[in-house]
Order: structure tokens, then C-alpha cells, then sequence
């Protein structure tokens, strides 16, 4: 589920305005209903209802239009699933075509999706958001993207220009991503490998990426063939990282009489 995060807006503003206008008598209902204050306190108020029908997380993108997840628009929604205790999974969207270089062999998937899941991360760790939401547990898509490698890079930008990437955040990235989640989804064992160093191996849940052809065609192969894991590593990686993640009772996933 996307929150605050719809890319089908003319759609959803003409569903809108045909239900508002079978409302006689009410004036400036137009203003009302695309009021962002309004939409916001909607959204919240669609988390609260999910959580109270037992839903544990939301998906949502890796930014909205000029807006990354650093953006004070977004802090009421994680201050509210930090509270309620779920999850929010950052998937890539909308990736710039750099000015028409990722046009070809297929490069939106391939570069572009990893690029734009390490600028969200690069935007959540220096722009203070796991500082202010400790508790906040964001899971990010196809094992981070690009940012497992270019961490070094951007902890040594950290370090030595302080007066461009800790303007917001005096916490080194090295010292909060660790505190990151991610998908299993890296097609590699050496990736798998260099991701585990990064947020460590209790926090890797598997990634399917189903139904789209980018996802294992075998799922779990990577994770299953992982030489240095023993058998409970895997468990851990193929199921119970995501139930820890989740904060699900084991018991109700499966039932005796089956």
C-alpha cells in the first residue's frame, strides 16, 4: 500500500471530484479534498485503520515528485508507524532517465533502481530520520540497491565535508544502517555477502520481487547456496528474519488442523 505516494493522481482526483459532486449544496468541496494538510491526516488515518485490521507494514516509494524520504512531510507517517510498530518497504519508482541515457538495454531496472534506493537510504541515514524515529523499521528493496558499495564512499563524504552531508545529522551512516533492513534480492553471492557486512545478516528477509522478471527465478536459490551460512542462517534469512521484522506470533501462521 502507497501512502502519500499516488502516481495515478488524475485518476484518483476524477474518482474524487464525480463522488463530490453527487453532494449538493456543499461549496468549495474541491479546495477541501485536495488540501495536502487533508490528504496527510487521510493517509494517517488509513494507517491506523490497516493496523487495526492487522495488517504489520505498508509499502511505499523512494520519493514523491522533488520530495526524498528526509522530507518533514513525511515525519508525521513515521512518527505513527513508529508508534503502531510496523514497517515501511521502500520500493524504487519513477527513476530518472538521466536525461535520456537509461533509454537503452533496459537500464531504468538494471541502474536506476539500484541508484535511486541508495539516494532514499543516503536521504533516511543523513537526513536524521533514524536519530528522530529510532524505532522506525524501514526494509528497503533488492538488497539496498547500490548502496551496500558505496558505503564506504559515503561514510568518508561524511567524515571529511561535514558542511555538506552532516548539515542534518551529526550520527555517522556507518553507525545507523545497521539499523536498516533489506530484501534478499541481490542475484549474487558476493553481493549477498557485502550486504551482510553492511546491515548484518539478522536483518536480511528473503525478496522475491514476484511477479516481475527481475525477481529469482528460483526463489531463495542465492540465500539457500550461500556456502558460509549454516542451515539456521538460512532459516533465519528464508522466514524468521521477517517474522522478527514483522513482529508476528509464529503460531498464527500456520494452522494444526490443516
Amino acid at each position: 500500500m502507497a501512502l502519500f505516494f499516488v502516481k495515478t493522481k488524475k485518476k484518483t482526483e476524477e474518482d474524487c471530484v464525480a463522488g463530490r459532486r453527487k453532494e449538493k449544496g456543499k461549496k468549495n468541496w474541491l479546495k477541501d479534498e485536495f488540501n495536502p494538510s487533508k490528504q496527510k491526516e487521510k493517509a494517517l488515518e488509513e494507517v491506523r485503520r490497516c493496523v487495526s485490521l492487522g495488517m504489520k507494514g505498508f509499502e511505499i516509494g523512494s520519493h514523491v515528485g522533488e520530495k526524498s524520504l528526509d522530507h518533514r512531510d513525511f515525519w508525521p507517517l513515521y512518527k505513527v508507524c513508529e508508534d503502531l510498530s510496523v514497517v515501511l518497504f521502500v520500493h524504487p519508482w519513477d527513476m530518472h532517465m538521466w536525461d535520456g541515457r537509461l533509454q537503452k538495454y533496459w537500464m531504468p531496472w538494471l541502474v536506476g533502481m539500484p541508484s535511486e534506493t541508495a539516494q532514499a537510504i543516503c536521504s533516511v541515514l543523513m537526513g536524521n530520520i533514524l536519530v528522530m524515529f529510532p524505532k522506525l523499521r524501514f526494509c528497503f528493496a533488492h538488497g539496498g540497491g547500490s548502496y551496500p558499495i558505496i558505503r564506504g564512499r559515503v561514510s568518508h563524504g561524511w567524515n571529511v565535508r561535514p558542511d555538506l552531508c552532516a548539515t542534518d545529522c551529526q550520527t555517522s551512516p556507518k553507525e545507523l544502517d545497521g539499523l536498516l533492513w533489506t530484501d534478499s534480492l541481490v542475484h549474487d553471492p558476493k553481493a549477498l555477502e557485502l550486504l551482510i557486512s553492511t546491515v548484518g545478516k539478522d536483518h536480511i528477509v528473503l525478496g522475491t520481487d514476484y511477479p516481475f522478471p527481475l525477481g529469482e527465478l528460483e526463489v531463495g536459490k542465492v540465500v539457500e547456496e550461500y556456502e558460509p551460512f549454516s542451515q539456521s542462517d538460512r532459516e533465519d534469512l528464508l522466514w524468521k528474519n521477517a517474522i522478527r521484522m514483522l513482529d508476528i506470533d509464529e503460531n498464527t501462521l500456520s494452522n494444526k488442523n490443516f
